[in-house]
């Protein structure tokens, strides 16, 4: 039998986890060639390594075996545009030079994993597809068959890297292709995978996700996690022996991956040319085989789904929804980063965040929402579990927000919606450096400082409410981003240089109400403390009477300081920016830093702006705290 001898490491594996046994892999080989050539619509190939591979993969169950050996052939038949890059067109060798798809050529241990590394956003969607990634991949999973016996026994650990991606990596693939995608690589191909690590995972992916999850089996989702953008939690689960140097591991990098495969294919140039003549003739298929697929009703409204969200108008889906449970549209895999330790520990000890408990509360909040005709609101998990932070877990007041938040969408747009972050406008008042959102240090665990510089506008041209309204954008960024910040809380520092009496005179009782209301009580972030510097002579009467209000907690939190120096003792250094006496960074480069992270959430900001609500169909009337009295209480968390 011609039937490569295993490792030892990797026998003793086989014989546990896929219950093989030698002698009876020579008669199940010979049992497959049998079947094989009584099959009068299959040409397949029968070398005795490529079948071990796929008894391998199906843990040496026959008839499991045969029908993924029928579904990998049927599947060049009913969907050839999967199979559309040849080994020896000159795309391949294009889309190899990328490093889009690489599987890393070493195993840590003799009996690992293969570790498949997935470089998403290295692809320009305008010359290549990800239905021709993969196509690229299927040819270097068939070397690997014949000759990884780690990827055959061992299964796989699959790295996505997000880190590029754009709106038009999602929404490329028509959804009855991404569905045979999906199914061809899970169900069709003898790979057992063992895990997947999704890195750099953008707003978009956690819609994007909810319709590929319903191609999932569910052992599959099991095994799905998503980091966050720090390599030190891929390296817990992935040895970073090796890991290429540019995922902070020590093992070959990525050049040198493409190199190593790149020799490969040319070697396996005659196996892969006589590849082609394989596959399936469905005329001559004399009982139809019944191949994995969805339920058509569900898979038809995925279809609508799919449409309206490369549109940017998921909202549109809602009303035609509202019957349909919400756990039919979000299984139970949570679209989350997970926190480091210790981060983590702090918002268990403070914030009563249990990570057994999320999913029933991100499922309780997204089912709450399913039901409230008047809101067209935002349900990607990251938003959610922002607010769930911001309420300390309690499902109660996390409703009251969201309400709350979308509400002053509709009943205070001379705040929230005074400057679109999609139109022009916006970007040239950002960039007078009105307000911006400092650096925050690796790993610091401090919160997030907001400074304002309310002397930059012209009170002429602008408003106090558009700095809100700049604010209101960022923070909703930040908070999707930035976990410190959901856990640790913000702090403001308002610079009162160049405040003019003509700036002050804008802040009526009326409007300071409602920028109390979109910052303070709508927003998902806990203020920690406010700091107040080169405050003109005769404000500091304003806050005596402005601190009349606050708690005591908050009392003792603010802070006004008479010069910079102050400021510094105060706050770190490296999140002051450098015009302050601090060393993070200049006030033009935060501009530049924000600006751009304007630019590349600019789709998930022009959907955003659909959401909101229509008072007219809701249930019952919500009090608007921020018409009660002349001043409402501040309370600080």
């Amino acid at each position: 039998m011609l039937v490569r001898p295993l490792s030892p490491a990797l026998a003793e594996k086989a014989r546990i986890e896929l219950s093989e046994d030698p002698k009876r892999l020579e008669e199940n080989i010979r049992h497959l060639k049998q079947w094989i050539s009584k099959q009068p619509h299959l040409r397949a190939r029968t070398d005795e390594q490529w079948l071990a591979a796929f008894l391998r993969g199906c843990k040496h169950r026959l008839e499991h075996t045969k029908a993924k050996i029928d579904l990998y052939y049927s599947f060049r038949s009913k969907a050839p545009y999967l199979y559309s890059i040849k080994y020896n067109e000159p795309k391949f060798m294009d889309i190899m030079n990328l490093g889009a798809v690489l599987i890393l050529p070493k195993t840590h241990k003799p009996a690992d994993p293969r570790v498949i590394l997935y470089r998403i956003g290295q692809y320009d969607t305008k010359e290549y597809s990800a239905i021709e990634v993969m196509a690229v991949l299927g040819l270097l999973e068939q070397i690997c068959f014949m000759e990884d016996d780690n990827l055959v026994v061992s299964g796989t650990v699959n790295v996505i890297d997000l880190a590029g991606t754009r709106w038009t990596h999602f929404t490329q693939t028509p959804i009855r292709q991404l569905k045979n995608l999906i199914q061809a690589n899970q169900d069709a191909m003898p790979i057992r995978i063992k895990s997947v690590h999704f890195l750099n995972a953008p707003l978009v992916f956690s819609t994007f996700f909810n319709i590929c999850k319903r191609f999932l089996s569910e052992k599959t989702k099991s095994r799905i996690m998503v980091h966050s953008k720090s390599n030190e939690a891929l390296h817990q689960f992935v040895p970073k022996e090796i890991l290429p140097q540019e995922y902070g591991g020590t093992g070959d990098s990525i050049q040198q991956s493409i190199a190593y495969w790149k020799e490969k294919v040319r070697k396996y140039n005659s196996f892969l040319e006589e590849d082609l003549k394989y596959g399936c003739d469905e005329s001559k298929r004399p009982a139809k085989t019944q191949q994995i697929t969805t339920v058509e009703e569900p898979f038809r409204r995925l279809e609508l789904f799919y449409d309206v969200y490369k549109e940017g108008n998921l909202w549109k889906l809602l009303p035609r929804f509202n019957h349909l449970k919400a756990t039919e549209f979000y299984r139970p895999i949570s679209m989350i980063r997970e926190l480091n330790p210790k981060l983590a520990e702090i918002a268990k000890k403070e914030l009563n965040e249990n990570p057994t408990h999320v999913e029933n509360d991100l499922r309780h909040l997204k089912e709450w929402l399913a039901k409230q005709l008047h809101l067209k609101a935002r349900t990607d998990d990251q938003w959610l579990i922002a607010i769930l932070r911001g309420c300390k877990f309690s499902l109660e007041r996390a409703k009251t927000k969201l309400d709350l938040f979308y509400t002053l969408r509709t009943t205070a747009p001379e705040v929230t919606l005074r400057l679109k972050p999609t139109e022009a406008e916006f970007m040239d008042f950002l960039r007078l450096g009105t307000c911006v959102i400092l650096r925050q240090p690796k790993d610091a665990l401090h919160p997030c400082v907001i400074l304002i510089r309310a002397g930059e506008y012209d009170p002429q041209k602008h408003n106090v409410a558009d700095i809100m309204c700049a604010l209101y954008y960022l923070v909703q960024i930040l908070v999707i981003e930035n976990d410190t910040a959901t856990v640790m809380g913000t702090m403001i520092v308002v610079d009162y240089e160049k405040v003019t009496l003509s700036h002050l005179t804008q802040a009526s009782p009326s409007l300071l109400k409602k920028l109390v209301a979109v910052s303070q009580d709508s927003l998902p972030l806990r203020l920690k403390g406010s700091h107040h510097v080169n405050v003109p002579a005769g404000i500091e009467i304003i806050f005596k009477l402005v601190s009349g209000f606050l708690g005591e907690k908050a009392r003792k939190r603010l802070r006004i300081y008479k010069s910079n120096e102050e400021l510094l003792k105060n706050l770190p250094k490296e999140v002051i920016p450098v015009e302050y006496g601090g060393s993070g960074g200049t006030i033009s480069e935060l501009i530049d830093y924000w600006a751009n992270k304007i630019q590349e959430y600019k789709p998930w900001l022009e959907e955003e702006m659909q959401f909101g609500t229509d008072e007219s169909k809701r249930i019952t009337k919500v009090k608007n705290n921020s018409n009660q009295g002349s001043f409402r209480k501040l309370d600080i968390d």
